[in-house]
Protein backbone atom coordinates (compact mmCIF):
# COMPACT_ATOMS: atom_id res chain seq x y z
CA UNK A 1 0.00 0.00 0.00
CA UNK A 2 1.44 3.42 -1.03
CA UNK A 3 2.05 6.04 1.93
CA UNK A 4 -1.32 8.40 2.33
CA UNK A 5 -0.45 11.49 0.78
CA UNK A 6 -0.52 14.44 3.56
CA UNK A 7 -0.68 18.21 2.25
CA UNK A 8 2.42 20.06 3.15
CA UNK A 9 3.03 23.49 4.74
CA UNK A 10 6.25 25.69 5.94
CA UNK A 11 8.63 24.99 8.25
CA UNK A 12 7.28 24.83 11.60
CA UNK A 13 10.72 24.62 14.09
CA UNK A 14 13.34 26.59 14.84
CA UNK A 15 16.25 24.32 13.76
CA UNK A 16 18.10 22.99 17.07
CA UNK A 17 14.85 22.92 19.13
CA UNK A 18 13.00 19.71 19.26
CA UNK A 19 9.38 20.57 18.61
CA UNK A 20 7.15 18.13 19.93
CA UNK A 21 3.06 17.45 18.53
CA UNK A 22 0.33 15.45 19.15
CA UNK A 23 -1.35 13.63 16.03
CA UNK A 24 -5.12 12.76 16.66
CA UNK A 25 -5.96 9.99 13.84
CA UNK A 26 -9.75 9.61 13.42
CA UNK A 27 -9.80 7.33 10.41
CA UNK A 28 -13.29 8.50 9.26
CA UNK A 29 -12.25 12.37 9.68
CA UNK A 30 -9.03 12.50 8.69
CA UNK A 31 -6.01 13.95 11.12
CA UNK A 32 -5.76 16.91 13.75
CA UNK A 33 -2.06 17.96 14.40
CA UNK A 34 -1.45 19.91 17.86
CA UNK A 35 1.63 21.57 18.58
CA UNK A 36 2.52 20.94 22.39
CA UNK A 37 3.34 24.29 24.39
CA UNK A 38 5.50 22.26 26.49
CA UNK A 39 7.24 18.78 26.16
CA UNK A 40 5.85 16.22 28.52
CA UNK A 41 7.81 15.15 31.19
CA UNK A 42 6.84 11.87 30.99
CA UNK A 43 5.79 10.50 27.69
CA UNK A 44 4.42 7.53 29.21
CA UNK A 45 1.65 9.52 31.30
CA UNK A 46 -1.03 9.72 28.68
CA UNK A 47 -3.45 12.13 30.79
CA UNK A 48 -0.46 14.52 30.76
CA UNK A 49 0.52 13.75 27.04
CA UNK A 50 -3.14 14.31 26.31
CA UNK A 51 -4.22 17.68 28.49
CA UNK A 52 -3.86 19.79 25.73
CA UNK A 53 -6.62 18.22 24.31
CA UNK A 54 -8.83 19.21 27.19
CA UNK A 55 -11.04 17.54 29.23
CA UNK A 56 -13.84 16.20 27.32
CA UNK A 57 -12.23 14.23 24.20
CA UNK A 58 -12.02 11.13 24.57
CA UNK A 59 -8.57 9.73 22.44
CA UNK A 60 -6.55 5.92 22.63
CA UNK A 61 -3.21 5.29 21.99
CA UNK A 62 -2.24 4.73 18.56
CA UNK A 63 1.62 3.18 19.17
CA UNK A 64 4.90 5.02 19.98
CA UNK A 65 5.93 8.33 19.29
CA UNK A 66 7.44 9.34 15.44
CA UNK A 67 10.76 10.96 15.43
CA UNK A 68 12.87 12.89 12.76
CA UNK A 69 15.38 15.14 13.77
CA UNK A 70 14.50 18.06 15.76
CA UNK A 71 11.18 16.93 15.76
CA UNK A 72 8.52 13.93 17.79
CA UNK A 73 5.08 13.32 16.98
CA UNK A 74 3.40 11.71 20.06
CA UNK A 75 0.05 9.73 18.29
CA UNK A 76 -3.91 9.26 19.45
CA UNK A 77 -6.67 7.71 17.86
CA UNK A 78 -9.87 9.59 18.63
CA UNK A 79 -12.71 11.69 17.38
CA UNK A 80 -11.07 15.13 15.63
CA UNK A 81 -11.79 18.38 16.38
CA UNK A 82 -10.75 20.23 13.76
CA UNK A 83 -9.40 18.46 10.65
CA UNK A 84 -5.92 19.80 9.69
CA UNK A 85 -5.36 20.72 5.94
CA UNK A 86 -1.55 20.71 6.22
CA UNK A 87 1.20 20.15 8.36
CA UNK A 88 5.36 21.04 7.91
CA UNK A 89 7.27 20.00 5.25
CA UNK A 90 9.44 17.72 7.96
CA UNK A 91 6.70 16.58 9.65
CA UNK A 92 4.78 15.09 6.40
CA UNK A 93 6.61 11.54 6.39
CA UNK A 94 5.84 10.88 10.60
CA UNK A 95 2.37 12.04 9.86
CA UNK A 96 1.88 9.86 6.79
CA UNK A 97 3.48 6.72 8.58
CA UNK A 98 0.90 6.95 11.15
CA UNK A 99 -2.11 7.58 8.80
CA UNK A 100 -0.81 4.71 6.56
CA UNK A 101 -1.32 2.34 9.60
CA UNK A 102 -3.78 3.68 10.75
CA UNK A 103 -5.80 2.84 7.24
CA UNK A 104 -4.88 -0.28 6.78
CA UNK A 105 -1.07 -0.78 6.53
CA UNK A 106 1.37 -3.10 7.85
CA UNK A 107 1.80 -2.73 11.55
CA UNK A 108 4.72 -4.09 13.15
CA UNK A 109 4.41 -7.40 14.95
CA UNK A 110 5.43 -6.05 18.36
CA UNK A 111 2.93 -3.53 18.56
CA UNK A 112 1.19 -2.98 22.14
CA UNK A 113 -1.94 -4.85 22.38
CA UNK A 114 -3.54 -1.53 23.52
CA UNK A 115 -2.18 0.64 20.42
CA UNK A 116 -4.45 -1.75 18.28
CA UNK A 117 -7.78 -0.20 16.95
CA UNK A 118 -10.70 -2.31 18.96
CA UNK A 119 -8.59 -3.14 22.04
CA UNK A 120 -10.32 -0.39 24.06
CA UNK A 121 -13.91 -1.65 22.93
CA UNK A 122 -13.22 -4.81 24.04
CA UNK A 123 -11.32 -4.56 26.58
CA UNK A 124 -13.58 -1.91 28.52
CA UNK A 125 -16.43 -4.53 27.56
CA UNK A 126 -14.66 -6.94 29.68
CA UNK A 127 -14.17 -4.73 32.65
CA UNK A 128 -17.96 -4.02 32.17
CA UNK A 129 -18.64 -7.59 32.68
CA UNK A 130 -16.55 -7.99 35.55
CA UNK A 131 -18.33 -5.34 37.33
CA UNK A 132 -21.77 -6.65 36.60
CA UNK A 133 -21.00 -9.88 38.06
CA UNK A 134 -20.15 -8.28 40.94
CA UNK A 135 -23.32 -6.38 41.22
CA UNK A 136 -21.40 -3.18 40.23
CA UNK A 137 -21.55 -0.36 37.23
CA UNK A 138 -19.46 2.17 36.00
CA UNK A 139 -20.07 5.71 37.41
CA UNK A 140 -18.11 7.41 34.80
CA UNK A 141 -15.53 7.10 31.87
CA UNK A 142 -11.97 5.78 32.40
CA UNK A 143 -9.09 7.93 32.32
CA UNK A 144 -6.18 5.98 30.85
CA UNK A 145 -2.98 6.83 33.39
CA UNK A 146 -0.03 5.86 31.35
CA UNK A 147 0.27 4.17 28.20
CA UNK A 148 3.84 3.17 26.52
CA UNK A 149 4.94 0.09 25.07
CA UNK A 150 5.36 -2.00 28.41
CA UNK A 151 2.11 -1.42 30.22
CA UNK A 152 -1.26 0.31 30.07
CA UNK A 153 -2.98 1.29 33.04
CA UNK A 154 -6.81 3.27 33.39
CA UNK A 155 -8.39 4.52 36.46
CA UNK A 156 -12.24 3.52 36.31
CA UNK A 157 -14.71 5.20 38.50
CA UNK A 158 -17.85 2.67 39.92
CA UNK A 159 -20.18 1.85 42.30
CA UNK A 160 -17.73 -0.02 44.68
CA UNK A 161 -15.58 2.72 44.36
CA UNK A 162 -12.55 3.52 42.08
CA UNK A 163 -10.98 0.27 40.20
CA UNK A 164 -8.22 -0.20 37.88
CA UNK A 165 -6.86 -1.55 35.03
CA UNK A 166 -3.32 -2.76 34.08
CA UNK A 167 -2.73 -4.30 30.73
CA UNK A 168 1.11 -6.07 30.17
CA UNK A 169 3.02 -6.55 27.15
CA UNK A 170 4.26 -9.77 26.06
CA UNK A 171 7.41 -9.70 27.97
CA UNK A 172 5.51 -9.46 31.45
CA UNK A 173 2.45 -11.29 30.25
CA UNK A 174 2.62 -13.08 33.60
CA UNK A 175 2.02 -10.13 35.48
CA UNK A 176 -1.70 -10.76 36.07
CA UNK A 177 -1.48 -13.99 37.27
CA UNK A 178 1.52 -13.66 39.16
CA UNK A 179 -0.48 -10.79 40.97
CA UNK A 180 -3.58 -12.44 41.42
CA UNK A 181 -1.69 -15.59 43.03
CA UNK A 182 0.52 -13.29 45.36
CA UNK A 183 -2.51 -11.27 46.70
CA UNK A 184 -3.91 -14.52 47.31
CA UNK A 185 -1.16 -15.69 49.47
CA UNK A 186 -0.14 -12.27 50.94
CA UNK A 187 -3.43 -10.26 51.01
CA UNK A 188 -2.28 -7.77 53.29
CA UNK A 189 0.64 -6.90 51.31
CA UNK A 190 -0.72 -7.37 47.68
CA UNK A 191 -3.40 -5.04 46.34
CA UNK A 192 -6.62 -6.85 45.85
CA UNK A 193 -7.25 -8.62 42.29
CA UNK A 194 -10.49 -8.85 41.18
CA UNK A 195 -10.30 -10.48 38.02
CA UNK A 196 -7.91 -11.32 35.50
CA UNK A 197 -7.96 -11.79 31.77
CA UNK A 198 -4.60 -13.81 31.04
CA UNK A 199 -5.11 -13.64 26.63
CA UNK A 200 -5.27 -9.85 26.94
CA UNK A 201 -2.71 -9.78 29.88
CA UNK A 202 -4.99 -7.85 31.99
CA UNK A 203 -5.64 -7.68 35.58
CA UNK A 204 -8.44 -5.46 37.34
CA UNK A 205 -7.63 -4.29 40.48
CA UNK A 206 -8.58 -2.45 43.95
CA UNK A 207 -7.72 1.20 45.12
CA UNK A 208 -4.36 1.23 46.68
CA UNK A 209 -5.03 2.59 50.49
CA UNK A 210 -3.93 5.80 51.11
CA UNK A 211 -0.25 6.70 52.01
CA UNK A 212 0.32 7.36 55.77
CA UNK A 213 1.25 11.18 56.50
CA UNK A 214 4.70 12.58 57.45
CA UNK A 215 6.48 9.33 57.70
CA UNK A 216 10.72 9.99 57.71
CA UNK A 217 12.41 7.81 54.41
CA UNK A 218 13.30 5.59 57.65
CA UNK A 219 10.32 4.79 58.24
CA UNK A 220 8.92 4.33 54.92
CA UNK A 221 11.89 1.83 54.44
CA UNK A 222 11.10 -0.15 57.18
CA UNK A 223 7.49 -0.91 56.51
CA UNK A 224 8.98 -1.70 52.96
CA UNK A 225 11.04 -4.42 54.07
CA UNK A 226 8.78 -5.62 56.70
CA UNK A 227 6.08 -6.02 53.89
CA UNK A 228 8.55 -7.79 51.83
CA UNK A 229 9.67 -9.80 54.70
CA UNK A 230 5.81 -11.14 55.14
CA UNK A 231 5.72 -11.90 51.43
CA UNK A 232 8.97 -14.10 51.35
CA UNK A 233 7.70 -16.34 54.23
CA UNK A 234 4.56 -16.40 52.75
CA UNK A 235 5.36 -17.96 50.04
CA UNK A 236 8.35 -19.98 51.33
CA UNK A 237 8.66 -23.41 50.03
CA UNK A 238 5.84 -22.93 46.74
CA UNK A 239 7.97 -22.03 44.18
CA UNK A 240 6.74 -24.10 41.88
CA UNK A 241 3.77 -22.16 42.42
CA UNK A 242 5.16 -19.42 41.65
CA UNK A 243 6.67 -20.44 38.08
CA UNK A 244 2.85 -22.15 37.52
CA UNK A 245 2.00 -18.50 37.08
CA UNK A 246 4.23 -17.85 34.50
CA UNK A 247 7.08 -16.16 36.25
CA UNK A 248 10.61 -16.45 34.49
CA UNK A 249 13.74 -17.76 35.84
CA UNK A 250 16.09 -14.80 36.83
CA UNK A 251 18.62 -16.34 39.44
CA UNK A 252 22.48 -15.59 39.17
CA UNK A 253 23.04 -18.46 36.70
CA UNK A 254 20.61 -17.18 33.81
CA UNK A 255 21.77 -13.65 34.54
CA UNK A 256 25.06 -14.63 34.28
CA UNK A 257 24.65 -16.14 30.90
CA UNK A 258 22.94 -13.28 29.92
CA UNK A 259 25.87 -10.81 30.63
CA UNK A 260 27.93 -13.45 28.90
CA UNK A 261 26.17 -12.85 25.69
CA UNK A 262 25.03 -9.38 26.39
CA UNK A 263 28.59 -7.85 24.55
CA UNK A 264 27.71 -9.75 21.11
CA UNK A 265 23.99 -8.81 21.35
CA UNK A 266 22.80 -6.90 23.37
CA UNK A 267 25.28 -3.41 22.35
CA UNK A 268 25.48 -2.16 18.05
CA UNK A 269 29.14 -2.76 17.54
CA UNK A 270 28.93 1.28 16.33
CA UNK A 271 28.36 2.16 20.40
CA UNK A 272 32.06 1.27 21.34
CA UNK A 273 35.18 1.20 20.13
CA UNK A 274 37.77 -1.34 20.89
CA UNK A 275 39.31 0.72 24.27
CA UNK A 276 35.31 0.47 25.67
CA UNK A 277 34.57 -2.81 24.69
CA UNK A 278 37.82 -4.26 26.17
CA UNK A 279 37.15 -2.53 29.42
CA UNK A 280 33.56 -3.51 29.46
CA UNK A 281 34.49 -6.91 28.74
CA UNK A 282 37.28 -6.95 31.52
CA UNK A 283 34.49 -5.81 34.03
CA UNK A 284 31.81 -8.07 33.23
CA UNK A 285 34.46 -11.14 33.64
CA UNK A 286 34.97 -9.93 37.18
CA UNK A 287 31.17 -9.33 37.86
CA UNK A 288 30.86 -12.55 36.70
CA UNK A 289 33.14 -13.78 39.04
CA UNK A 290 31.44 -11.88 41.74
CA UNK A 291 28.29 -13.78 40.82
CA UNK A 292 29.67 -17.11 41.74
CA UNK A 293 30.85 -15.67 45.04
CA UNK A 294 27.53 -14.47 45.92
CA UNK A 295 26.35 -17.92 44.70
CA UNK A 296 28.47 -19.64 47.08
CA UNK A 297 26.55 -17.17 50.42
CA UNK A 298 24.06 -19.78 50.01
CA UNK A 299 20.59 -17.83 49.89
CA UNK A 300 18.39 -19.83 47.47
CA UNK A 301 16.23 -18.25 44.59
CA UNK A 302 12.82 -17.11 45.83
CA UNK A 303 10.26 -14.48 45.05
CA UNK A 304 11.69 -11.34 44.45
CA UNK A 305 9.85 -8.19 42.64
CA UNK A 306 12.74 -7.21 40.85
CA UNK A 307 11.82 -3.35 40.91
CA UNK A 308 11.20 -2.39 44.30
CA UNK A 309 11.57 1.25 44.90
CA UNK A 310 9.05 4.02 46.63
CA UNK A 311 6.71 5.09 43.35
CA UNK A 312 6.19 1.19 43.79
CA UNK A 313 5.07 1.11 47.08
CA UNK A 314 2.14 2.75 49.48
CA UNK A 315 3.61 3.13 53.75
CA UNK A 316 0.17 2.89 54.36
CA UNK A 317 -1.23 2.70 58.61
CA UNK A 318 -1.55 -0.94 58.32
CA UNK A 319 1.63 -1.42 56.40
CA UNK A 320 3.40 -1.48 52.88
CA UNK A 321 1.36 -2.54 50.09
CA UNK A 322 3.57 -3.24 47.24
CA UNK A 323 2.48 -3.55 43.74
CA UNK A 324 3.81 -3.39 39.72
CA UNK A 325 4.17 -6.95 39.97
CA UNK A 326 5.63 -7.04 36.31
CA UNK A 327 9.40 -7.92 37.06
CA UNK A 328 8.38 -10.33 39.56
CA UNK A 329 10.49 -13.55 39.00
CA UNK A 330 12.60 -15.95 41.06
CA UNK A 331 15.81 -14.70 41.77
CA UNK A 332 18.16 -13.76 44.28
CA UNK A 333 16.66 -11.88 47.04
CA UNK A 334 19.48 -9.45 48.20
CA UNK A 335 19.31 -7.12 45.00
CA UNK A 336 15.39 -6.00 46.15
CA UNK A 337 16.92 -4.66 49.01
CA UNK A 338 19.35 -2.82 47.42
CA UNK A 339 17.31 -1.36 44.79
CA UNK A 340 14.79 0.10 47.56
CA UNK A 341 18.07 1.96 48.95
CA UNK A 342 20.42 3.26 45.56
CA UNK A 343 19.63 5.84 43.62
CA UNK A 344 19.47 5.68 39.99
CA UNK A 345 21.36 5.78 38.12
CA UNK A 346 24.17 7.36 40.23
CA UNK A 347 27.88 7.46 39.48
CA UNK A 348 28.31 6.02 43.17
CA UNK A 349 26.21 3.54 45.45
CA UNK A 350 26.03 3.80 48.99
CA UNK A 351 26.77 0.49 51.42
CA UNK A 352 24.37 -1.09 53.01
CA UNK A 353 24.20 -0.78 56.56
CA UNK A 354 24.01 -4.25 58.59
CA UNK A 355 22.45 -2.80 61.30
CA UNK A 356 20.27 -0.47 59.90
CA UNK A 357 16.54 -1.70 61.50
CA UNK A 358 15.52 -2.04 57.79
CA UNK A 359 17.86 -3.76 56.71
CA UNK A 360 17.52 -6.07 59.58
CA UNK A 361 13.83 -6.44 58.80
CA UNK A 362 14.13 -7.37 55.28
CA UNK A 363 16.67 -9.95 55.79
CA UNK A 364 14.48 -11.86 58.91
CA UNK A 365 12.85 -14.40 56.75
CA UNK A 366 16.37 -16.09 56.01
CA UNK A 367 17.97 -16.22 59.79
CA UNK A 368 16.83 -19.79 60.36
CA UNK A 369 18.76 -21.08 57.59
CA UNK A 370 21.68 -18.84 56.72
CA UNK A 371 24.42 -17.89 58.91
CA UNK A 372 25.48 -14.51 59.69
CA UNK A 373 28.26 -14.70 58.00
CA UNK A 374 26.68 -15.23 54.71
CA UNK A 375 24.29 -12.73 54.71
CA UNK A 376 26.85 -10.12 55.63
CA UNK A 377 28.44 -11.64 52.57
CA UNK A 378 25.40 -12.10 50.47
CA UNK A 379 24.94 -7.98 51.57
CA UNK A 380 28.30 -6.82 50.37
CA UNK A 381 27.27 -8.19 47.09
CA UNK A 382 23.40 -7.23 46.60
CA UNK A 383 24.55 -3.97 44.50
CA UNK A 384 26.74 -6.92 41.75
CA UNK A 385 23.47 -8.76 41.82
CA UNK A 386 21.08 -5.42 41.48
CA UNK A 387 22.85 -3.93 38.42
CA UNK A 388 23.45 -6.89 36.77
CA UNK A 389 20.17 -7.86 36.72
CA UNK A 390 19.04 -4.02 35.89
CA UNK A 391 21.35 -4.52 32.76
CA UNK A 392 19.69 -8.17 31.84
CA UNK A 393 16.10 -6.60 32.09
CA UNK A 394 16.33 -3.34 29.84
CA UNK A 395 17.88 -5.63 26.92
CA UNK A 396 15.12 -7.55 27.23
CA UNK A 397 12.73 -4.86 27.46
CA UNK A 398 14.38 -3.33 24.49
CA UNK A 399 14.60 -6.49 22.57
CA UNK A 400 10.53 -6.60 22.98
CA UNK A 401 9.85 -3.05 21.84
CA UNK A 402 8.78 -2.12 18.01
CA UNK A 403 11.52 -0.27 16.47
CA UNK A 404 9.68 3.25 17.15
CA UNK A 405 9.52 2.05 20.91
CA UNK A 406 12.95 1.43 21.66
CA UNK A 407 14.19 4.95 20.86
CA UNK A 408 12.53 5.71 24.22
CA UNK A 409 15.28 3.31 25.86
CA UNK A 410 18.06 4.20 23.46
CA UNK A 411 21.90 3.60 25.35
CA UNK A 412 19.47 2.17 28.73
CA UNK A 413 21.38 -1.71 27.73
CA UNK A 414 24.80 -0.14 27.40
CA UNK A 415 24.02 2.39 30.53
CA UNK A 416 23.13 -0.47 32.92
CA UNK A 417 26.57 -2.28 31.99
CA UNK A 418 28.51 0.52 32.70
CA UNK A 419 26.76 1.45 35.83
CA UNK A 420 27.37 -2.53 36.95
CA UNK A 421 30.96 -2.24 35.37
CA UNK A 422 31.83 1.30 37.46
CA UNK A 423 30.60 -0.11 40.59
CA UNK A 424 31.96 -2.89 41.18
CA UNK A 425 33.53 -3.33 44.44
CA UNK A 426 37.54 -3.63 45.07
CA UNK A 427 38.85 -6.92 45.67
Amino acid sequence: MSSPRVPRGGCGTVRGVESQHLLVVDPARGYELVGLPDPPQDPTCFAELVAVLGPDREVDPAGPPLRAPFHVVHRVRGRVAGPSSSVPDELAPLVSAALEQERGGPVPAARAPWCRAGWAVETAAWVDEVLAQRGAHRTGRSTVLKSWGLSHVERIPTSEGVRYLKASSALFAHEPATTAWLAGVAPAVVPGVLAIDETRACLMMEALPPAQPALTVEQQRVSTCTAMAQVQLAVAGRNDELRATGAPERGLASTGLALTDMLSTGIPAGQLDGRRRRGLEDGLDRALGLLDELAACRLPDVLVHGDLHPANVVAAADGAVVFDWSDACLGHPVLDLVHLYAARPGAERPQLDWNAPWVQAYLEPWREECTDSDLRGALALADVADLAFQAVTYQRIQASLEPDARQDLAGATLRALNALVNNLPAR
